[in-house]
């Protein structure tokens, strides 16, 4: 008993036909697979070594920056430490300045001073006053001579010693006021020092120098050392 063939004969050549090549397409796919994966994973490789690399070439680079950066602060401080260094001379320097200014100010009474003391020293007019500086002393002399323009003012009878003094054991050294009329004293000394903010220090005459005679007395000494800072 025969029966036809289920498949036609002329599909069964395209099948034999194709059967071959489509398993040598797939054996060449397949070859061309593994040959991509590994490609894939050599460059999967490649790039990791490369990044391993630059990381290492960054960290090299970051400590480089960082030592520099270190190196600019060490500088920076050093630089901040020179300039509070040079502002401390600069700070000294001021303050000698000043104190050479103080010592080459002349001791003076502004015309208001001098009004005010005048008004503080009415109370005692008709008084003596004794007023002595030293000759050599310019700067002494013409502060004795505002003083005396003070008494004056005030009615005070003013015997005028300015500039006749050669020498004196001890010397007078700022404003130095003797008497023995002690309030006459008191307010002379009150008058140059709280109103004329010249430092002026109460002292005792010696022994033979007629202090009975002389009711105030106010020596006009060198400027004092002691007022400079």
């Amino acid at each position: 008993m025969s029966s036809p063939p289920p498949v036609p004969q002329a599909l069964l050549a395209w099948a034999e036909y194709w059967y071959p090549i489509s398993w040598k397409c797939l054996l060449i796919a397949g070859a061309i697979t593994a040959i991509g994966a590994c490609v894939t994973i050599a460059f999967l490789i490649l790039q990791w070594r490369a990044l391993s690399i630059r990381e290492t070439q960054t960290e090299w680079r970051s400590s480089i920056l960082e030592y520099q950066v270190a190196e600019v602060k060490k500088e920076a401080a050093d630089e901040l430490a020179h300039v509070a260094s040079l502002n401390m001379e600069i700070a000294d320097i001021t303050q000698r300045n000043l104190y050479l200014a103080q010592m080459i100010q002349s001791r003076q009474l502004s015309i208001a001073q001098i009004h005010d003391i005048i008004q503080a020293w009415k109370g005692y007019s008709g008084h003596s006053v004794t007023l002595s500086s030293y000759g050599m002393d310019a700067e002494g002399g013409a502060l004795a001579e505002q003083i005396e323009k003070c008494l004056i003012g005030a009615h005070l009878v003013v015997v005028n010693n300015i500039g006749r003094l050669t020498t004196s054991a001890p010397p007078h050294i700022g404003i130095q006021i003797a008497g023995v009329d002690k309030r006459l004293v008191a307010a002379i000394r009150t008058g140059l020092d709280k109103i004329g903010g010249l430092e002026a220090t109460e002292i005792e005459l010696p022994d033979g120098d007629g202090a009975d005679a002389v009711q105030a007395e106010i020596f006009v000494g060198t400027k004092p050392l002691a007022q400079q800072k």
